[in-house]
């Protein structure tokens, strides 16, 4: 199944991303008047050509690193030289002239090395353009969805908790009237608090879709606790904590997100008591804090979430996604977008400083995103929503263009580097050398890209993430 969803991810995020990035440079060809002879989805070798239209032949192709339009006096990825540019132009030519009988005249044929500098980067740049605005639609559409808030906890003795809800349902409507967020849950339950009607409430688990009504407080409940959110592998809480727990107390006192971190941070090396609530069980639980953590550093290796309990009904809720109006959602998709290329340009530096981790920082294959994009499509479908594969898509979009101008041999910010140093010296690098330099490029991002492959199979993203 993790299979299945990986390669449905490939094929309804990746693969029109690609072929977004390459209409980008597509367009930009034929408003510069550059000849397009080929569009290429994947790296050759070609596997099938689907198409031809206007002298363009529209390829598949073996390797699924991306793919490629190739104009007139260039391979799929670097410039080549005269000689070739003359072949490739007679080519096409001949096409053209079998099309006479139905053309007044033959237009003429522009290659990229007759094009100016500048309407070179226009075409090496225009993919990562598209890509830029694409991801900021996805996000103008995404900020527009709205989304039923979820359960984060029901109170032990509480009419949630007497009732049957549990971490992680979506209250999708009170007695019959739909919902969108946490405070028209609260209002319609007070109006009907002191009303003989039963109180019930339309709840999503999982697959399932069930009516759950609140029962009678059996008991004090807390107003205020702490949710585990997380347990970090090989940390102190690893085998002891489960995500969902709620924090009670910790040695006998109710305390916040804040002074457990600060407490459990005092006591490294000795045993520290937890009393948690585990679905319709409390339990007592010890755990023994590692000692001398550094500053920022997790003692026990869990995350922590405060809890704000409903006095009426037990409830802690999340709000998920409050739908915006059009011109909003406008402001809110080009703000986003900026905050992620901002985090995107920040990424290499922040590695470089030491801030990040290398298995925080590890890059990923498309197979690693395909499988990144299995888990979103799988969570998309639980949601009924398509609120988190937009939000994937558009990440992976702002990522593909920005990735794509990185100044590397064989990428579009090579290329763009050396239209660069040809207006610096006020003429270009011969087609061969530069084309070689590119071929090296390649290799490199060939060699990589294998070795990202084997590790995204043998060690799968998706199990660090879970």
């Amino acid at each position: 199944m993790d299979f299945l969803l990986a390669v449905l991810s490939f094929l309804i995020v990746l693969t029109p991303l690609i072929l977004i990035h390459e209409w980008g440079h597509f367009i930009a060809c034929r408003l510069t008047g550059v000849t397009v002879l080929e569009f290429g989805l994947g790296f050759p070798p070609r596997a099938a050509k689907l198409f031809e239209r206007n002298g363009t032949e529209f390829t598949l192709n073996w390797l699924p690193l991306g793919g490629f339009v190739r104009p007139l006096g260039e391979d799929f990825v670097r410039p080549v030289g005269e000689k070739a540019t003359e072949r490739d132009r007679q080519a096409y030519r001949r096409y053209l002239e079998e099309m006479a009988a139905l053309r007044k005249k033959v237009p003429k044929l522009k290659s990229v090395a007759e094009a100016t500098p500048l309407q070179r980067l226009f075409f090496l740049a225009a993919g990562s353009g598209m890509n830029v605005i694409a991801a900021v639609v996805l996000l103008i559409i995404a900020a527009t969805i709205s989304l039923p808030p979820v359960v984060l906890a029901a109170a032990p003795n509480s009419p949630a908790g007497n009732g049957g809800l549990q971490t992680g349902d979506v209250i999708t409507a009170v007695n019959g009237v739909a919902v969108s967020n946490a405070a028209q849950i609260e209002e319609l339950i007070e109006a009907q608090r002191n009303s003989e009607q039963l109180i019930t409430l339309t709840v999503q688990r999982g697959d399932e879709t069930l009516q759950l009504t609140l029962g009678e407080q059996t008991g004090r409940f807390p107003n205020q606790a702490v949710l585990i959110t997380g347990v970090t592998r090989g940390m102190p809480a690893d085998g002891i904590f489960l995500p969902n727990d709620i924090i009670l107390s910790v040695d006998g006192r109710v305390r916040s997100v804040q002074s457990i971190v600060e407490y459990v941070r005092e006591r490294g090396g000795q045993t520290v008591t937890f009393v948690v609530q585990r679905g319709t069980e409390r339990l007592t639980l010890e755990v023994v804090p590692l000692s001398n953590v550094a500053a920022g550093q997790p003692a026990v290796g869990i995350g922590l979430q405060p809890l704000e309990f409903s006095l009426t009904t037990g409830l802690a809720l999340a709000d998920r996604a409050q739908g915006k109006s059009f011109p909003e959602a406008i402001s809110a998709g080009i703000e986003q977008t900026g905050f992620i290329l901002g985090q995107l340009i920040r990424f290499p530096v922040d590695l470089i400083r030491g801030a990040l981790t290398i298995e925080e920082a590890r890059p990923v294959s498309v197979v690693g995103i395909s499988q990144l994009g299995g888990q979103v499509v799988s969570a998309a479908v639980e949601d009924r929503s398509p609120l988190r594969l937009i939000n994937f898509a558009a990440l992976i979009s702002l990522a593909l263009g920005f990735t794509n101008l990185l100044p590397i041999p064989g990428l579009d910010g090579g290329r763009i580097l050396f239209v660069l140093v040809e207006i610096v010296r006020g003429k270009p690098m011969a087609p061969e050398r530069e084309g070689f330099i590119h071929m090296i490029g390649l290799m490199f991002l060939l060699g990589l890209f294998m070795i990202l492959v084997v590790n995204d199979i043998v060690n799968p993203i998706g199990q660090l993430i879970r």
